[in-house]
């Protein structure tokens, strides 16, 4: 119920208890309700017309009412059948014979996601572009880039150290190897025949099985 004050705060002046009517309808749905008419000054004549958009949905039963103090004025709102779902549009008082004129926001049936009151709230997230795909790649190449020669870094120097580590077993080896070689063409420049008896030999045998036996077991295995 909207109620519409007259010479409230002067000649003519029109006043609204509130400046959007909202009749939630359904199609072939059919609703009456009241316009309160107060009038604060002389009586008067009152018109009551409608916006285009409204002369299929509201139906005023008297819209030239004589007010002298408190006035109800009957209107009908529907949908027809087939009809727009919602409609808006404007319901207009005018007073002192088309010297004052005022309206108010009517809106009838159920507002839809075309209509201008329909909001939807967006994530402001989903308005920042999306960079993932065309710099990701980039992004990508970039730290590959950078870390390479970290990464040909660590290589070089895993490989120096493992061969580092088995040159010096190689060069002990090498050299244990060519003392050998010294000392045999040495003892066999020398008459030993004195010393390699059949007592001597066996004992020469034990100490060589021994120092090998220490060697096998002090040396480390390569891998």
């Amino acid at each position: 119920m909207q109620q519409v004050h007259i010479n409230r705060l002067g000649v003519n002046s029109i006043e609204f208890d509130t400046t959007t009517v909202e009749m939630p309808l359904s199609p072939g749905e059919e609703r009456s309700f009241e316009l309160v008419m107060i009038n604060y000054g002389a009586p008067t004549h009152v018109n009551l017309t409608l916006s285009d958009s409204l002369r299929e949905n509201i139906t005023m039963l008297e819209d030239n009412p004589y007010v002298r103090h408190e006035e109800y004025i009957p209107i009908i709102a529907r949908i027809p059948y087939g009809g727009r779902l919602y409609t808006r549009g404007q319901l207009f008082v005018t007073v002192g014979y088309g010297s004052k004129k005022a309206g108010f926001d009517f809106n009838v049936g159920l507002p839809g996601p075309d209509d201008a009151n329909f909001t939807v709230d967006v994530d402001k997230s989903l308005s920042t572009p999306n960079r993932s795909s065309s710099y990701g790649r980039k992004d990508r190449r970039d730290s590959w880039g950078a870390q390479l020669p970290e990464i040909s870094l660590q290589m070089v120097s895993s490989v120096f150290e493992m061969v580092s580590s088995k040159s010096v077993y190689m060069v002990a080896a090498f050299v244990f190897l060519l003392s050998v070689v010294i000392m045999v063409m040495i003892l066999l420049s020398v008459d030993f025949e004195p010393f390699f008896g059949f007592y001597p030999s066996v004992l020469y045998s034990i100490l060589l099985t021994f120092i090998m036996a220490l060697l096998l077991i002090r040396l480390p295995i390569f891998k």
